[in-house]
């Protein structure tokens, strides 16, 4: 399909909305679509049972130290794994609606900040990395370190497992792309995201924040932020599409201009298209869908600003787009003698040309 064909088929409309009392850094459909699972900046996961259009809160999952800021799911067996900023990585029943404590937890599974976690398509290996300096497989089955990868030269932001199982790929503070085996932990090649690495008077600015693979692994699509700054982050959010088979650089999409800030989303959707975010500064920050090759997107939601995360369920016809906004912490005004602290909101948003050919097997 061309640019116009998507645009007509795919331009969304906006359809439920509910807010989290606190920030939530992303929330993602679990695999059968009958739950949205959120990671809050508060210490907890938030859920969401999805009956319908209907999403109806669940007790939440407690026992985290710091931020969650990373979520994966093992497959179909109602696994979720759960990673937070003080390097504890936990594993948990996602739908069970009455306290639990997690089938395992290691609280120390980095020393510092995970910042980026995946789940290998088989389920049975979940990559960690962050602020250290060593790269980390361990078994979703309990937890245990099964591979690990020592005396990185930056801190990682990004991780994903090559389709075939057989590689993993990380994004990192200077804007490398970097290939391991996961069999062994060897190093493979080094591919540099041009770019989104600055060094901005003393501070070190950017990395790939955000990278991902098409279905079948040929392609990889990078994020960040363009010639980024000091200060205040000033920098263009930008995605770039390699050939993975060859590590060329196919296409760029710069997605907004200096105050629009990081890529902090995007994936390949089933049709080729790449949807993707940016956010930044309050009101800034667009969501967008663009079909590599083209030199604008198809759709930006100008008024879908600040996204954090965005989901496509399993039906396909509807996307899940989470916004965490945070008060300006210089000269913020008290109420009832307390700062104001951020909050969360889960916009909606529906295909309505896309056939519902999956409601009947997720029961929405």
């Amino acid at each position: 399909m061309n640019a116009e064909e998507l645009k007509q088929r795919f331009e969304p409309q906006t359809g439920e909305s509910f807010e989290y009392e606190r920030q939530l850094w992303q929330a993602r459909f679990s695999p059968c679509g009958k739950f949205l699972v959120g990671a809050g900046y508060d210490a907890t996961v938030q859920r969401w049972s999805v009956k319908g259009d209907t999403y109806t809160p669940l007790p939440e999952i407690t026992g985290h130290d710091g931020w969650v800021q990373c979520l994966g799911f093992t497959g179909h067996d109602d696994r979720l794994i759960s990673a937070d900023s003080w390097g504890r990585v936990s594993c948990w029943t996602y739908s069970k609606t009455e306290p639990q404590e997690p089938h395992w937890t290691v609280p120390d599974a980095l020393a510092g900040w995970v910042r980026a976690l995946d789940v290998s398509p088989d389920g049975k290996l979940v990559a960690i990395g962050g602020n250290g300096s060593v790269l980390r497989i361990l078994s979703t089955s309990d937890g245990k370190v099964v591979r690990e990868v020592a005396d990185l030269p930056d801190t990682v932001f990004s991780l994903q497992f090559h389709p075939s199982g057989k590689t993993l790929v990380s994004g990192d503070l200077k804007g490398n792309l970097r290939e391991w085996e996961v069999a062994s932990g060897e190093p493979g090649r080094v591919v540099e995201v041009e770019g989104l690495y600055q060094l901005s008077r003393i501070q070190e600015c950017g990395g790939v924040r955000h990278i991902a693979f098409d279905a079948d692994g040929s392609h990889l699509v990078a994020g960040g932020q363009k010639t980024p700054g000091g200060g205040f982050a000033t920098g263009s959010p930008t995605v770039v599409v390699f050939d993975w088979q060859t590590g060329e650089r196919l296409h760029e999409l710069v997605a907004g201009d200096t105050q629009e800030g990081f890529i902090y989303d995007a994936w390949f959707h089933p049709e080729g298209f790449v949807a993707g975010l940016a956010s930044a500064f309050p009101g800034k920050g667009k969501l967008f869908f663009w079909q590599p090759g083209e030199d604008k997107p198809f759709f930006v939601g100008a008024k879908l600003t600040n996204g954090r995360s965005l989901s496509l369920h399993p039906d396909g016809r509807r996307l899940a787009f989470t916004v965490s906004s945070s008060p300006n912490g210089n000269g913020r005004s008290l109420k009832d003698g307390a700062y104001l602290g951020g909050k969360a909101r889960v916009q909606i948003l529906r295909f309505p040309e896309v056939e519902d050919a999956a409601s009947t097997e997720t029961g929405s």
